[in-house]
């Protein structure tokens, strides 16, 4: 991987880490997330348009569309609720990890287990061990609690989106590369619907929240600046990391380089939101981070 890929992919994980920053330390909430998906719609859509992109795609890419929409909704919402009741150095680092486990069990459920080998399955293992550390306030005496407080419970949530939407999305490009021409507008087209639909989704469980109704006029009286910032991050992140993909040999030494984030996420989250370190927190990131470079190298 050249230098210049290196320093994209960078960018691309500082800019995942600062989003999510945002959204912990502004209204953490699916109203937060509303506003920031509606952003960076309003930013790609004409982006489609510029390219001429062909939107008679397969009917197939639709269904998937909708469904990775709810999927990544629920992402969102488990994401507010875990920065909304807990500290960034250990739900994001749990809700980027937990998916690399949750995604092959789900695979295989399904009758799909293709390019996993027997260090795969050792990463994972080194992963499901950091994730075990992570919460614990001691190693002296392991906490059963730890793994049922609010804030892990939320994680959890956010990481079953993520594998919903991560099996989906997998299945659908799979057809847009078949069927377009181009991979990367055929993506960008994949995302900029995919946050239409989660926009939807967000806007309808609002309809039926109060409480989100309120942090919605909240957010566009007070938040609008970070809220649209962290749109236009996400968009940004997604799209330096499909210019990555075709500049590289192999497409595993981009999505394990993404993996600096976890690192990134945990230290922003001690020394710019001001919680709390613990040896356990610091063991817990550092291990999963090498469990999951095992399982894409």
């Amino acid at each position: 991987m050249s230098p210049i890929v290196a320093a994209l992919v960078f960018l691309s994980a500082f800019l995942h880490v600062s989003w999510n920053t945002l959204g912990k330390k502004g209204t953490p909430s699916a109203a937060f997330f509303l506003t920031a998906s509606f952003a960076s719609v309003i930013v790609l859509f004409p982006v489609l348009l510029i390219l001429d992109f062909d939107f008679s795609i397969y009917w197939k890419v639709w269904i998937y569309l909708i469904v990775s929409g709810f999927f990544q909704a629920v992402y969102y919402t488990g994401l507010a609720g875990a920065y909304r009741t807990g500290e960034m150095s250990i739900t994001y680092p749990l809700a980027r990890a937990l998916p690399v486990l949750f995604v092959p069990i789900v695979s295989f459920l399904l009758g799909s287990i293709e390019g996993l080998m027997l260090y795969s399955f050792l990463g994972m293992f080194i992963v499901f061990t950091g994730c075990l550390i992570l919460p614990q306030a001691t190693l002296r005496r392991l906490s059963f609690k730890e793994y049922f407080k609010v804030y892990t419970l939320f994680a959890v949530l956010a990481a079953v989106g993520t594998t919903g939407y991560t099996i989906l999305d997998s299945n659908a490009m799979n057809i847009i590369r078949i069927t377009s021409d181009s991979t990367i507008p055929g993506a960008i087209f994949y995302f900029t619907f995919q946050m239409i639909y989660v926009s939807i989704f967000l806007g309808l469980y609002i309809l039926i929240n109060k409480i989100e109704q309120k942090k919605l006029l909240e957010i566009l009286k007070n938040e609008k600046l970070p809220t649209i910032s962290a749109g236009l991050m996400v968009a940004a992140a997604y799209i330096i990391i499909l210019i990555c993909y075709p500049l590289v040999t192999n497409v595993s030494y981009v999505t394990a380089f993404r993996q600096i984030s976890i690192p990134i996420g945990a230290l922003t989250g001690i020394f710019f939101l001001k919680e709390k370190w613990s040896f356990p927190k610091i063991l817990g990131v550092f291990i999963i981070f090498s469990g999951l470079l095992v399982v894409y190298l």
